[in-house]
């Protein structure tokens, strides 16, 4: 793909002024009826009819719950990403003692490494059941890539470029990429649009042949059982996949659907989810309708969320909990002074960090059940948790 379409550059500018306006994805420019039907899945949802799941509970600690799964999750959660090493185990202890009670993390992450070492720790039945355990299937499509490869050594060379130009064009059309509703979070995150797409047209010329279901269904069955033992847990509170969702057409997919509903009846997962950073908006929506999502984390900050302010609210009430990511990665990534400007004008507080105060500021929005806070260190940890339970006035100006 060209890289000129994901070139990254000051969208609103370099006044004061520009810097400090909303971020909008391109729908938000469409007019709206202003009488919308109503949300037929938002209908459904009554939270006072689920029972509360609690763990961890801490006098300390603020909870929300967690959609429709019932998990009375804290305000501010543990990212794993780091955690490669058995030396992360004191950090994981510390949050322990101040009610922390999500662990977030991925079979991607470092190979598996990082699920070793919250394994290492989790083995002890006591410790387990102070968190929610969370994971992702991070290489589900590395199957259904594999045999899409096989397969199209049959196809022309001519066709298969077609197919390619075809999901280029639609990246371009429905402008995903485009600078100042794309964010780029970590290096070649991009590069998924064009994947991702490119296995849309094809599968859409194609579709699924009939062998292929049950090789995708083992693949998958064969990825979560790996994380469980390397998590040395009989399940997990909460799966997400696809992890790193692309485009909405990827969650129109019986087989998710089917495999979500498999693992469930094992007992091996207790909520299915989805996670996403690129085209944000579209993909929460999409996970809305789908309706067999019971959570979904997404990129989520001072600089995106213009654009998901309304889904959700839509997916609160629909009961699909909301974890909030990247709140405050987008202060650290391509040329993130304005910003930080915005967040200092929507919240006056000097005696916070950045990083702080864009969680303070995530958790002012009473839709989302947590922030999930990447912490390598006691004094980060001691810092994003004095923010909990706390309510600021977001300024305008």
């Amino acid at each position: 793909m060209n890289s000129n379409n994901f070139s990254r550059r000051r969208f609103f500018g370099t006044s004061v002024t520009s810097t400090l306006g909303l971020t909008l994805a391109p729908s938000i420019l469409k007019a709206q009826s202003p009488n919308p039907e109503p949300d037929p899945v938002a209908k459904e949802f009554k939270p006072e009819t689920i029972e509360k799941v609690w763990r961890n509970k801490q006098s300390d600690m603020t909870y929300r719950m967690l959609g429709r799964t019932g998990f009375m999750v804290s305000e501010i959660t543990l990212g794993t990403l780091p955690f490669k090493e058995p030396s992360f185990i004191p950090l994981i202890e510390k949050a322990a003692e101040r009610g922390v009670n999500y662990l977030d993390t991925a079979s991607g992450y470092a190979k598996g490494r990082v699920e070793n070492t919250l394994g290492n720790y989790l083995k002890n039945t006591t410790e387990r059941e102070k968190f929610f355990i969370s994971t992702k299937l991070s290489n589900y499509y590395k199957k259904v890539d594999a045999l899409i490869k096989e397969m199209l050594k049959g196809v022309s060379a001519s066709k298969r470029q077609q197919m390619h130009d075809k999901a280029l064009q639609m990246i371009e059309e429905r402008a995903v990429a485009k600078p100042g509703y794309h964010i780029n979070y970590f290096r070649g995150q991009e590069k998924q649009f064009e994947k991702s797409y490119f296995r849309h047209v094809v599968l859409t010329e194609y579709g699924y042949k009939k062998e292929w279901r049950e090789q995708i269904k083992n693949s998958a069955r064969q990825l979560l059982d790996e994380s469980l033992k390397r998590l040395q847990t009989d399940y997990v509170d909460i799966l997400h996949f696809p992890h790193g969702c692309s485009m909405p057409e990827m969650m129109d997919d019986e087989i998710l659907r089917e495999l979500f509903a498999e693992f469930k009846q094992q007992g091996k997962i207790r909520a299915s989810a989805v996670s996403f950073h690129n085209d944000v908006q579209y993909n929460l929506e999409k996970t809305i309708d789908v309706a067999y999502y019971d959570a979904v984390m997404v990129a989520y900050n001072i600089a995106n969320h213009a654009a998901l302010e309304r889904p959700i609210a839509r997916a609160k009430k629909a009961g699909v909990g909301v974890l909030a990511m990247k709140v405050a990665r987008a202060l650290v990534k391509n040329n993130p002074e304005w910003r930080i400007e915005k967040l200092n004008c929507s919240i006056v507080k000097d005696n916070l960090s950045k990083f702080s105060k864009a969680y303070l500021w995530g958790l002012q929005n009473p839709n989302i059940s947590c922030c999930v806070a990447q912490m390598e260190t006691l004094k980060m940890l001691e810092e994003n948790l004095q923010i909990v339970d706390k309510k600021v006035e977001l300024t305008k100006e």
